[in-house]
């Protein structure tokens, strides 16, 4: 009797551990361009109606480490609306010297936008990636303008 509850137990959790809600994940690198030069730094998100959200870095105007659940694991296997943001530091919030009326800069709490506020918006972008199983690239050429409207 013991046996069987054992073998029973062993049997749930093998096939526990085989099931997963998680949806079909793709390894994606490629690059953003900013008026053709590599973006410095920021973020890129990935949206796929009924999934999670993947965000990935942008190092050097390369794109690294996307994730959607665990670290570098890739975006979901579907069509994607893709948002970017890049700011710049964040400025001080104290002025050197505050007896002389001087307000800290505007920036203070969050770095200025290197890029227009449209790319900041999956919805306003204009930006989408087909991300489909296996190895991926991708390529965003972005501009001073604006994204295209």
């Amino acid at each position: 009797m013991v046996r069987c509850a054992l073998t029973a137990v062993v049997l749930c959790s093998a096939l526990a551990a085989g099931c997963s809600d998680r949806p079909k994940l793709a390894k994606v690198k490629g690059t953003v361009t900013l008026d053709g030069k590599p973006l410095p730094f920021g973020t890129v998100t990935f949206e796929a109606k009924g999934y999670r959200s993947a965000t990935g870095k942008i190092v050097n105007g390369e794109i690294t480490n996307v994730t959607t659940y665990d670290p570098g694991d890739g975006a979901p296997v579907a069509s994607h609306r893709v948002a970017v943001t890049a700011n710049a530091e964040p400025g001080p919030a104290v002025v050197a010297n505050p007896g002389e009326g001087k307000a800290p800069k505007a920036d203070y709490m969050s770095g200025k936008s290197l890029i227009p506020s449209g790319y900041n918006d999956p919805t306003t972008s204009g930006l989408t990636a087909d991300i489909v199983a296996g190895e991926n690239s991708v390529e965003f050429k972005l501009s001073s303008a604006g994204p295209k409207k």
